[in-house]
């Protein structure tokens, strides 16, 4: 059987409030693959990666103990003469009202909603009475997750640590003995692992130990007036108009 094919485009903004929409109907990964158009691989990252986890009120209701039902320890509070259990005691006299407060196994129970599909809290009935902890996908969070890793992504340097000290090494002494950028690349190219107009660039965001006033040449540019004017499309252009190669 041949598996079905989809487009390799990102997530759009209706497609993500689909995602929600199933989500709140607890409809399966498939079925809102199959909505969508978009494999249910693509769907569980994407919710995964920008659900939300509200913040709890720890102090009023703590998260229950994953082996409270199992649990035998006894004298946490060092009274070697009680008979209760720990998990049982409710003595008013005690310092720590719960005993998770100070027992070293304490292993704080976890909604199999969120360790398994759908991961989310979304669709479920039981929300409003559950003390665990909740977890929710929403489009409008999701979407704008999505643009800031879009600018993240592609903001700073693409260098490591050890390749940036090394062409600082190496290039900064030069450039402050009188060497030009292009005597440089044309000298050492095959120790640097990027382009020379990156070097330019690197330069002016103050990455090396040398700056734009080391380099004779460059202080003596003017800078270059930034056009306000929006450019318009070839295609777009009033002398296109009606121009088609059947007319030609």
């Amino acid at each position: 059987m041949n598996k079905e094919k989809h487009n390799q485009k990102h997530l759009t903004m209706t497609q993500r409030i689909w995602i929600e929409k199933g989500l709140n109907e607890n409809e399966s990964f498939a079925s809102i693959s199959r909505r969508i158009q978009k494999d249910s691989s693509t769907i569980l990252k994407d919710v995964k990666r920008n659900r939300f986890f509200p913040k709890r009120n720890e102090v009023l209701k703590p998260l229950p103990c994953t082996r409270k039902k199992d649990c035998q320890i006894r004298f946490l509070c060092d009274d070697n003469g009680c008979p209760n259990l720990c998990k049982s005691c409710y003595k008013p006299h005690r310092e720590h009202k719960n005993c998770f407060d100070t027992c070293p196994d304490y292993l704080p129970e976890t909604c199999k909603k969120l360790v398994s599909a759908p991961y989310v809290c979304n669709g479920c009935t039981k929300v409003k009475r559950c003390i665990l902890q909740h977890a929710f996908y929403s489009a409008q969070d999701a979407q704008e997750a999505y643009y800031k890793l879009l600018v993240s992504s592609r903001d700073g340097i693409n260098q490591s640590k050890a390749d940036i000290a090394m062409l600082d090494s190496l290039i900064s002494p030069l450039l402050k003995q009188g060497q030009s950028m292009a005597h440089i690349y044309a000298s050492h190219g095959h120790e640097i692992p990027c382009s020379r107009r990156t070097l330019y660039t690197y330069i002016d965001k103050g990455v090396f130990e040398a700056r734009n006033i080391d380099m004779r040449r460059r202080v003596r540019f003017k800078c270059k007036e930034r056009k306000s004017v929006t450019r318009i499309s070839l295609a777009a252009r009033e002398f296109r108009i009606g121009r088609t190669y059947g007319r030609f």
